[in-house]
Parts: structure tokens; C-alpha cells; sequence
């Protein structure tokens, strides 16, 4: 079932409105923070192997592993620690809410500023549903001295608010700039600058 846009026919002025009743009505909305950094802590001081005591955070996995792991790690502990939860199968949402799935959403991760997606999710609507809440994760790189989350965001986003990379061989996609500030709102930022 396609999720109708709260953002339908309304100004970009309103947006940034929309998006805080959106998270404010959200069940989750006052634990995702601490669900993202206990997972975030969990991965990075994971003990790949006991003899030698090696943890993640001291090895050189690339960003799109860590952001794997992140995809792979909040749904579980989401599943572990809530009733209402669980962790979406490959036709769903990447987090599914038992009894209505308005709030089931997607989780993008990213070692950058921004976030991305698959260029399919800017060229059609077909498929698994792209419209809905989002979870944004950005984080800092491992073999960064003390690695961290450096933001989570959290919002609806249309799968019209995607932009296409423009070559036809292209497998990336961006959000356009309105959807990206109004549509997605800071819960958590970390600035290591300020320290």
C-alpha cells in the first residue's frame, strides 16, 4: 500500500511544520536516538577475535560495511528492546510496525554529509514502497580517531524527492535540497571540532 504525502499540494514554507507533527506522532520518536548510538557503540567496539582482542573500530572496514552493519543493527536491537517492531524482510520497510504500517520506515546510512539511495528509487514508485518515514544516520569513517556519530535525522521522505544521478549507468541517488533540510529533522548532531 502507497503512503499518501502529508506534503501533497502544500508550500515548502510548511514542510518543516509537517515533518515535526510527523515525528512527534512517531511511537519511536523519544527512543531512536539512544537506539542508534547503542547500536553505533556496539558495532564499533565489537571484539572480532578474541585472541588478539582486535575491535572494529581499530580495523580499516570501508564505510559502506559500517553502514551494512548500522542497516543491519538497529532493526535488530529495535526488534529486541520494542513490542511493536520488527525487522522488515526484503519487500518491506527496513523497520515494520506490527499494527500500522504508516509507521514502518526505511534506514540510510552514510559516511558523508548527505544521504543517498539507489538511482531506482528516484525513477519509479513501483516496487517496495519508497514514501514514508526515514531514518538518516551520518558517521564518521573508523579509522577516524574515536569514531562517532556525527548526526541522526529522522522524516518523511516522498520517493519523488530523490534525484537521479544522471548517467544512465549512475547507481546513486540524492535528495533534493527542500526535502533534505525541511523534510528531515537533526534529533542528534555531534561536533568533535567543539571539543
Amino acid at each position: 500500500m502507497k503512503n499518501i504525502s502529508p506534503y501533497l499540494n502544500k508550500e515548502v514554507s510548511s514542510w518543516l511544520d509537517i515533518t515535526k507533527k510527523l515525528i512527534n506522532e512517531h511511537p519511536l520518536k523519544s527512543d531512536i536516538v539512544d537506539i542508534c548510538l547503542k547500536s553505533w557503540k556496539s558495532i564499533v567496539n565489537t571484539t572480532i577475535n578474541s585472541y588478539i582482542n582486535l575491535q572494529m573500530k581499530n580495523m580499516n572496514i570501508s564505510p559502506q560495511s559500517v553502514g551494512n552493519l548500522l542497516h543491519d543493527v538497529i532493526p535488530e536491537y529495535i526488534n529486541l528492546n520494542t513490542e511493536d517492531f520488527r525487522k522488515g524482510n526484503p519487500n518491506e520497510k527496513d523497520v515494520v510496525c506490527k499494527y500500522n504500517d504508516l509507521y514502518s520506515f526505511e534506514i540510510k546510512t552514510s559516511s558523508q554529509n548527505s544521504i543517498f539511495g539507489n538511482r531506482s528509487y528516484a525513477l519509479s514508485e513501483n516496487g517496495k514502497n519508497k514514501s514514508g518515514y526515514y531514518l538518516a544516520i551520518n558517521f564518521d569513517k573508523l579509522i577516524e580517531n574515536n569514531p562517532s556519530i556525527k548526526h541522526i535525522r529522522f522524516g518523511w521522505i516522498d520517493y519523488s524527492d530523490w534525484i537521479a544521478q544522471k548517467s544512465q549507468t549512475g547507481q546513486q541517488a540524492k535528495l533534493d535540497k527542500n526535502a533534505e533540510n525541511y523534510k528531515l529533522i537533526t534529533l542528534y548532531s555531534y561536533d568533535k571540532t567543539k571539543l
